[in-house]
Formats: C-alpha cells, structure tokens, sequence
C-alpha cells in the first residue's frame, strides 16, 4: 500500500520500462490505504526494463533491480536485489532461465538460478520440467548451504476437465541442510 508504479509505453517496438517507488513501507494499511510506517521497513525503489526484439520472435529478456531501505525494529540492514530473465517459444516448446541475487546487507546473501522448459505434445497434452538453486550465501559461523528444487509435471486436458501429475522435490530448504521436502 502506499506504492507509486509507472510503465512507460513502448520506447521502441517491444521495449518496456518500470518504475516504482514505495515512500514510506510499513506492516499494516492505514485508512486511507496507505501504509502505518512504524515497525516496518523505510522507503523503497525499483526498475525493471523488458524486451521482446521483433527479429527474433518468441524471445523476450528482462532485468529487475530494486532497494528497500532499513527502519524500525523489524528490518535492521537494507535489501537490494537483482534480477534477469529470459524466455524463448518456438512452436510447441517454451524455455526459460532466471538469475536472481538478493543482500540484506551483512547477514546472508542469497544467490538463485532457475530454468525450465515445457513441452506442448498435442493440443491436450503437455509436459514440463524446472530446477532451482538458491545458495544462501551466510556471513559469519553459519556455513554456506545450496537449496535445490526440483519438479516435474504433466497435464492432460479434456474439454473444461484436466488430469495433472506433478512431483516436486526440495532439498536443503530454507537454507537449512537436511531439511527436505517431496510431494
């Protein structure tokens, strides 16, 4: 609440840019809709800027950065991130890929890559796979741990009916090691 976001109009064909901006970031909505401020984070900034050049078809790319100041008691240090992405269809098969990075600034620094790819069989049959990595990147006596992801699925649409399968694993969650997870 209390957050300004601008999206120019294209600059150029399939170039977009971002803007947002958060005066005064808080945990709980006033009246008026805005934010209460106390105990909450200070101000916060982001920009984003993707494109989708008309010589490549099927292709967009895309960067995010964004800082969220600190204040209050709850959030001590400041949080930067960084993000970029991008996508490829052709036909029936789609890719993707994502870079993140994200600091608060002293305490654990996290580090992401992400990519997957889903495959259209027919007209009602598809599939698809993703993996993850976040390495949590710990300052101090806390060792390092890299958080995996995995997952599979498949859907098989009839009419306003679908059949999906998905299993997902995860290992190290959270940061913690051992902790796993699987359904």
């Amino acid at each position: 609440t209390g957050s300004l976001f601008w999206k120019t109009p294209e600059l150029m064909p399939g170039l977009a840019i971002g803007l947002g901006w958060t005066p005064r970031g808080g945990q709980g909505a006033i009246s008026d809709g805005g934010s209460g401020g106390e105990g909450g984070a200070g101000r916060g900034w982001e920009a984003t800027a993707t494109w989708s050049p008309e010589m490549l078809p099927g292709l967009k790319v895309g960067a995010g950065t964004g800082s969220l100041e600190s204040g209050g008691t709850i959030h001590e240090k400041d949080l930067e991130e960084t993000t970029l992405f991008a996508t490829y269809a052709f036909g029936p098969l789609s890719v993707g890929y994502q870079v993140s990075d994200e600091d608060d600034n002293g305490s654990t620094q996290y580090t992401t890559d992400i990519y997957g790819a889903s495959f259209n069989i027919n007209d009602v049959f598809s599939v698809s796979y993703q993996y993850g990595e976040s390495e949590y990147d710990n300052s101090g006596a806390t060792a390092d741990v890299t958080a995996e992801f995995e997952g599979i699925s498949a859907a098989y649409n009839i009419g306003p009916m679908a059949i999906k399968f998905t299993h997902n694993e995860a290992k190290n969650v959270g940061g913690t090691a051992g902790t796993n997870d699987e359904n």
